[in-house]
């Protein structure tokens, strides 16, 4: 996910330098596996697809383009990418969705591709996406439709009810994955993602 959204980040780096990262140590992982690897980077159309190969060289590319690809788009459209792999994958595969999930109507999509591939979606959050500071009036722009919002952080009632829409919208996305067998992990710009990688994929050897 290359979306605007993405170029938004408070401690030590933005979330699309976080999404890269991951992508680059799971190719790096594959390829260690003799697996193949691929890569399609979206926002609201596909930007760029590397079809699936195998190889050192190939995977430097697929990192080179994960680090330093250029979006067009600004919104976020997780149905279309998920039929467009449907389109270009005939084989199963292991699918990791990098993304922040601020985006509608993908359950159905999600489903398909899922049945399909073995899905995974890792969610990329920032922790003033949960949790305001007191700094007095703020302006926050949305970054996928320029809208501005002047908000009062110094009110502990709106501070509240921004964590709770942030909480509501957590567990609406567990739902949803839940809802579709899909795994998902939960990582942030302010840790490390190793140890939650470690127990996924302990907890997923021991179910297999």
């Amino acid at each position: 996910d290359a979306s605007s959204s993405s170029s938004f980040g408070t401690t030590k780096r933005f979330k699309k330098e976080l999404a890269a990262e991951v992508s680059a140590v799971l190719a790096f992982a594959a390829v260690q596996n003799n697996d193949r690897v691929g890569l399609i980077i979206f926002t609201d159309r596909i930007e760029k697809f590397v079809p699936p190969r195998k190889g050192l060289r190939h995977v430097l590319r697929v990192v080179r383009e994960a680090l330093y690809f250029t979006p067009k788009g600004k919104g976020t459209d997780i149905a279309l990418t998920l039929r467009y792999l449907d389109n270009v994958t005939t084989r199963r595969a292991v699918t990791f969705v990098i993304s922040d999930f601020f985006a509608q109507d993908f359950k159905k999509p999600l489903s398909i591709a899922n049945k399909k591939h073995d899905v995974i979606a890792i969610t990329i959050t920032d922790p003033r996406e949960g949790a305001l500071p007191n700094a007095g009036i703020i302006e926050l722009v949305d970054a996928e439709n320029g809208i501005p919002y002047l908000i009062d952080t110094a009110s502990a009632a709106v501070r509240q009810r921004y964590a709770n829409k942030a909480k509501e919208m957590k567990d609406e996305r567990t739902r949803l994955f839940g809802s579709v067998g899909v795994d998902h992990i939960d990582i942030s710009t302010d840790r490390s993602y190793i140890e939650e990688f470690i127990k996924f994929f302990r907890m997923r050897k021991r179910r297999m």
